[in-house]
C-alpha cells in the first residue's frame, strides 16, 4: 500500500514486512516457537552478517552498489527495529500508529 521514497527506505518497507509474516506465522502455530525461530537468525546468520565486511546499518548513509543492500540486516533486523516499536508501544499504540501511517501515506512513496 506505500511504497519507498527512496532505497534509504527499505529496511522500513521489508522489515515491515517481514514483521507481520513473523506476527502471521506466531498466530497459526506457537507463538514461542516461532520467535525462538526468529530469534536463532539474528544470533546465527544476522550477527554472523554485522561481524563481516558485509556489515551496515539498517538504514546506510550512502548506496554504493543496490545488490549489497539485499541482506539480512535490512530484513530480519529491520523487523527487529518495528518489533521493538511493537513491544515499546503495546499493540493498541503500534495498531493506532499504523493506520495513521497507511491514513497519510496510502498509495503514495513514503
Amino acid at each position: 500500500r506505500v511504497t519507498c521514497r527512496d532505497w534509504f527506505q527499505l529496511s522500513l518497507k521489508e522489515g515491515l514486512t517481514v514483521f507481520r509474516d513473523q506476527e502471521f506465522s506466531s498466530d497459526l502455530g506457537s507463538r514461542a516457537v516461532n520467535r525462538i525461530d526468529n530469534v536463532r537468525i539474528i544470533r546465527g546468520p544476522q550477527f554472523a552478517e554485522d561481524a563481516s565486511p558485509m556489515s551496515h546499518p539498517i538504514r546506510p548513509d550512502k548506496v554504493i552498489e543496490m545488490n549489497n543492500f539485499y541482506t539480512l540486516t535490512v530484513y530480519e533486523k529491520g523487523s527487529e527495529v518495528i518489533r521493538m516499536y511493537h513491544t515499546l508501544l503495546g499493540e493498541e499504540g503500534f495498531q493506532k500508529g499504523m493506520k495513521l501511517y497507511f491514513e497519510r501515506h496510502d498509495g503514495t512513496a513514503a
